[in-house]
């Protein structure tokens, strides 16, 4: 349940959360490090400090009296007495020859010798060392040296509580630290929320401005920028296409009306009236199913219903079949194919015929008659090279780089009369794109038109 809770809780929240455990897990480990170094280094002093005072009472039994000096207080009279060390010699027998000065432990002298060990007695830390010596007239003598680490417990219990109180103020400080700056971190996020709920599809000016830095929260604002953008362009798109397939199918439609409204006041009478109506509903209707048919073919491909079957299959038997098609279809022009390599091409061939053919209408309609119009296709390397040329009108250099967009046309005047609307080459375009193939637009103005496409052949 409670992970449920933290799942379900803000982000600034989990993050001041994170940050605060890690914080808190960091400054226990680092305290814990400081204390057993502090701990470590002390023992390792005391351990010194018995050796030291080894050395002082072997110094005073080397140059003293000897072994008889084991009962003179001076023996022991050089250890300072704020170090907390105290010294016992007792016989084998426990007889005390000598003793320090509030000597109050109880500790077992055996095995063993000449190791500092460390005792715990009565809640006492104790450090100590056993030494067995060996006296021809007192026999064996052993000499035990304490050290009571009461000083050195006593201040580590108060950096204990310091370094207690320094955490709990520093898991404290780092939650509020936390939160201020999970929060100012997140803002940016709050914005782009905010700016989100405010763009629709209405409202698609908007864009997110994120001011600082080159980092994550910049990049992410830039790439929604981005993708509005998109959308924007998109749906601009979109309205201008219904824009313009509805203004396309109203002239069409308005022209049946009117010559359906002839037809009913005098159609009916007059035999020449009726055959105008007949022949002009019969022109505008045919007109519509095309459009429609394109636009229906361009709807399927935006939004990826299209089927494109793909095949192996020669594309040069494909350009002579097209090649022979036009011919028979438009006795008025000069149809050529200078040039058809033989290769091997894996494609949609029905797609790349009707590309074919849009191109080929297109020349034939801005071609004067008697004109020429060669197709031809060339082999280059892992490509096939497909150029349609024509002796027509040509196309205005600024113009060429719009004649792809839907619905346009160059000169809408004679497009009407040939029978235009400005889809065939967006068709074609969109047939080439899907082949991962290019187009190339080459014109002049008098002097033709030149249509280069470079298809992969795999």
């Amino acid at each position: 349940m409670n992970l449920k809770i933290f799942r379900s809780t803000k982000i600034s929240i989990k993050l001041t959360f994170i940050y605060a455990i890690v914080f808190s897990v960091v400054l226990l480990l680092l305290n814990a490090s400081i204390l057993y170094g502090i701990k470590y280094y002390l023992y390792t002093q005391a351990n010194r400090q018995i050796e030291d005072t080894k050395s002082i009472i072997f110094n005073k039994l080397n140059s003293g009296g000897g072994y008889s000096y084991l009962h003179s207080k001076e023996l022991i009279s050089d250890i300072p007495p704020k170090e907390n060390i105290f010294v016992r010699v007792v016989k084998e027998d426990n007889t005390v020859l000598n003793i320090s000065n509030h000597y109050s432990y109880n500790i077992k002298i055996k095995e063993p010798f000449d190791t500092p060990r460390h005792l715990e007695e009565m809640e006492r830390h104790l450090v100590f060392e056993n030494i067995k010596i060996q006296d021809s007239q007192s026999g064996i003598i052993y000499i035990q040296i304490v050290k009571d680490m009461e000083k050195e417990y006593n201040f580590l219990e108060i950096l204990f509580v310091f370094m207690a109180a320094a955490d709990f103020i520093g898991i404290i400080a780092s939650i509020l630290l936390g939160y201020i700056v999970s929060k100012r971190m997140l803002t940016p996020i709050d914005n782009i929320t905010k700016t989100a709920q405010n763009i629709s599809i209405h409202n698609l000016k908007q864009r997110i401005e994120i001011k600082g830095p080159d980092d994550e929260l910049k990049r992410l604002a830039d790439t929604l920028n981005s993708m509005i953008d998109r959308l924007q362009d998109a749906f601009d798109k979109q309205i201008q296409f219904v824009s313009d397939a509805s203004h396309e199918l109203r002239t069409p439609i308005a022209v049946i009306q009117g010559y359906a409204n002839l037809l009913d006041r005098w159609g009916k009478d007059d035999r020449e009236a009726l055959e105008k109506s007949i022949q002009a509903i019969k022109f505008e209707t045919t007109n519509m199913v095309t459009l429609v048919e394109k636009l229906l073919f361009l709807a399927k491909g935006d939004n990826g219903t299209l089927k494109i079957e793909k095949r192996e299959f020669f594309f040069n038997d494909l350009i002579d079949e097209v090649v022979t098609e036009t011919r028979l279809i438009d006795p008025k022009h000069l149809i050529t194919n200078s040039k058809n390599d033989t290769v091997s091409i894996v494609a949609d061939f029905k797609m790349l015929k009707q590309m074919l053919r849009i191109f080929i209408d297109n020349s034939i309609k801005f071609t004067p008659e008697r004109g020429v119009i060669d197709i031809n296709s060339q082999a280059l390397g892992e490509s096939v090279k497909i150029t349609i040329s024509d002796t027509g009108i040509g196309i205005p250099k600024d113009e060429i780089k719009n004649i792809f967009n839907r619905f346009y046309i160059v000169d809408k005047s004679r497009s009407k009369e040939k029978g235009g609307s400005g889809l065939g080459l967006s068709i074609a375009k969109w047939i080439i794109d899907m082949h991962q193939g290019t187009v190339n637009v080459e014109s002049e103005e008098g002097r033709g038109t030149k249509i280069i496409v470079i298809l992969n052949l795999s």
